[in-house]
């Protein structure tokens, strides 16, 4: 009798356990939490209220986590921002706005420059070779990490050594290495009997903005490298192992499994390529202060120009402007990601 009566209690207590689980699953899912009370519930409905009634729960201890970062991403960033662009529409009087609303004239001053659409067009130079050079050697350099078993951590700090620079050090570098007469650069040319190739890297109009992205590049790889690196260790390492066994080569593997993979981190790495490139400046402006004969002007130099000639509502207009080419081809970079998608 008793042991008649035990079944449907198991039976039940086992019922129970399972929907628990269910619950438990599908909440796991979709991201959620279940606490040890749904388990004990066994009903998805209870579970459910349970779960409605925490959730509706406002808790501030998060907020104030990142209250002290939000203060200061408030006042040293934001707030500089909005002011620079709603200065741009007011005449100035030295360093100090006037009152005197002027509306779009700064900005179309700045239009009709032929020195902005020259920054410009320098800029989006650098952006196309950022894009591709420092983002393929450094997938390349994080494949080779990640294929090599001894030495990894030795030669993933010697290649992000560069990146750990100031612009102005990585600028003094290369200035040495481009000197026209002791640099490092004509001089193993002229060892190597390739006397006939030496420059004049930073003082030919046609060859300096290329001089100055070898240096910026050398600067990027780094970054590049360690976030591709991190992409790699996400790749489950049984799909390599599945290909394999079919076999599929190396070069196959890396562009029918590791690139679509890390389409996400590649999305990431251009986006900062873009910020960086279209920011650039210290390394140019220690290199060749823009010249020679304005060509290796940049955005930020142009902008910077503006400033000491105190024309600040022009450099404002310049600088809101850059800012928004900026918004611009990032937001054309995630859509065209999520598209792919």
């Amino acid at each position: 009798m008793c042991q008649r009566d035990s079944r449907p209690a198991k039976r039940a207590s086992i019922d129970s356990i399972l929907a628990g689980l269910v619950v438990l699953a599908m909440h796991t899912k979709s991201g959620g939490e279940v606490g040890a009370s749904t388990l004990r519930s066994g009903s998805p409905s209870r579970a459910g209220k349970i779960h409605h009634r925490r959730s509706g729960r406002i808790s501030l201890t998060p907020y104030l986590f990142i209250l002290p970062a939000a203060i200061v991403y408030g006042v040293f960033s934001f707030y500089p921002m909005v002011a620079s662009m709603i200065l741009g529409f007011f005449k100035w009087e030295g360093v100090w706005p006037t009152g005197q609303f002027v509306g779009f004239k700064h900005y179309v001053h700045v239009l009709k420059d032929p020195h902005f659409w020259n920054g410009l067009s320098h800029n989006l130079i650098f952006l196309c070779l950022a894009v591709i050079i420092p983002v393929a050697v450094g997938l390349f350099l994080a494949i080779f990490l990640a294929e090599i078993s001894h030495g990894r951590t030795f030669f993933r700090a010697l290649l992000f050594l560069p990146c750990i620079f100031s612009g102005v050090v990585v600028a003094y570098v290369w200035k040495w290495i481009y000197h026209p007469f002791a640099g490092v650069l004509n001089g193993v040319l002229d060892a190597l009997g390739l006397a006939a190739l030496k420059q004049s890297w930073l003082g030919d109009p046609n060859i300096a903005l290329y001089s100055c992205f070898a240096a910026y590049a050398w600067a990027s790889f780094g970054y590049s490298m360690v976030i591709f690196l991190a992409g790699l260790q996400g790749i489950e390492p049984t799909i390599y192992d599945a290909a394999s066994i079919d076999g599929v080569s190396f070069w196959q593997r890396i562009w029918f499994i590791t690139i679509p993979s890390l389409r996400q981190v590649f999305t990431f790495v251009i986006s900062l390529r873009i910020l960086s490139a279209m920011g650039i400046f210290s390394v140019i402006f220690t290199l060749t202060g823009g010249g020679p004969y304005y060509a290796t002007e940049v955005m930020e130099i142009y902008i910077y120009q503006l400033i000491s000639q105190y024309d600040l509502g022009w450099a404002t207009a310049a600088a809101t402007l850059q800012g928004i080419i900026i918004v611009g081809l990032t937001m054309l970079l995630m859509k065209r990601s999520g598209s792919e998608e």
